[in-house]
């Protein structure tokens, strides 16, 4: 059995990467997030996230290597 990335790990890298594409990596624009994880993640995984922004809300997922959804109904919101 291959070990695997804790949710709360797979939702900060997550949040990182909203933080840099949507923020310009300014945590003070940063506003909130938040999602469902919907199924563990493998170590040494890569985690694209596929990310819809409207305004100053955006709704995100995160996939894994084979394209399952990992971290599913992800809103976030951020200064503009």
């Amino acid at each position: 059995m291959q070990p695997i990335l804790h949710g709360l790990c797979t939702y900060g890298v997550t949040g990182r990467l909203l933080l840099h594409a949507q923020c310009d990596s300014d945590p003070n624009r940063f506003k909130s997030m938040r999602g469902r994880c919907s199924r563990p993640v493998l170590l040494g995984a890569s985690l694209p996230v596929s990310i819809w922004i409207d305004g100053t809300t955006a709704q995100f997922q995160t996939t894994d290597d084979a394209g399952e959804v990992v971290i599913d109904h992800g809103e976030s919101e951020f200064v503009a």
